[in-house]
């Protein structure tokens, strides 16, 4: 049975997952716990879809960028069982500027705090845990922006934390791999989430005209592949899913 912690329960990405595991009656499921910054209306609306989501999901409110709050979750996630996978998907919008104009605080610090400083610390927190176990699931989003061929102009705030979350992968996964833990990454083409809302229109119809599909992705073909690496242990662990 899956105890399950997802980071970000209300992105699009978080809410898909949820609903993912919903259409199959939660039978691998014995618990979610979520974190969620504005969004819990969204939430609430899934959970009024599908009542037994409200039997097994523990939410609670968490600004990722202050570490106090992240604590605070941490001592209470302590009195839950181990969690066996773990889902990190807090990103700020990304918001495309010349690196000359970037200020460090809203650009760069936002972007690192948010996305990587938080995986750091929770992790930091459940590895030890997930280590005396011998077992674990690790699985954090990245983006094809932060690869080496899909590297765009203009949003070095998010190629630079993206980039940092699959350097932080594969060092995880060299270090905990021994010890039973699985950790991977995803790595999705521009997604079709609210996270565009400030996306100018050229960058997104460049990313359709480049994608294989002619468009850019939905959530869940992004959620597709990544149930896979949460469900089949036979996927093995250090690798970046690159979703086109």
């Amino acid at each position: 049975m899956k105890r399950l912690l997802i980071t970000a329960a209300d992105s699009a990405f978080g809410l898909e997952l949820m609903e993912s595991y919903c259409r199959e009656d939660l039978a691998d499921i014995e618990w979610i716990y979520g974190t969620y910054y504005d969004c819990y209306d969204l939430i609430e609306d899934l959970m009024n879809a599908y009542p037994k989501l409200r039997e097994k999901l523990f939410l609670r409110q968490v600004n990722m960028r202050k570490v106090g709050e992240i604590e605070e979750f941490l001592k209470e996630l302590h009195e839950k069982e181990l969690v066996t996978d773990f889902v990190h998907l807090p990103a700020p919008k990304a918001i495309p500027e010349r690196f000359q104009r970037m200020d460090w605080d809203n650009f760069f610090q936002a972007h690192l705090d948010i996305s990587f400083k938080s995986a750091v610390l929770i992790l930091q927190d459940l590895l030890p845990k997930m280590s005396k176990a011998k077992k674990g699931n690790v699985l954090l989003m990245s983006s094809y922006y932060g690869t080496e061929e899909g590297t765009p102009n203009f949003l070095a705030q998010y190629v630079t934390t993206k980039s940092a979350m699959l350097g932080l992968m594969r060092a995880l996964h060299k270090e905990f791999s021994p010890k039973g833990i699985r950790v991977n990454a995803m790595a999705p083409d521009l997604t079709d989430t609210k996270f565009l809302s400030d996306m100018p229109d050229l960058i997104k119809e460049q990313a359709a005209y480049n994608n294989p599909r002619g468009r850019i992705l939905t959530a869940g073909e992004v959620i597709a592949e990544m149930r896979k690496l949460l469900d089949d242990e036979t996927t093995g662990s250090g690798k970046t899913v690159i979703v086109k």
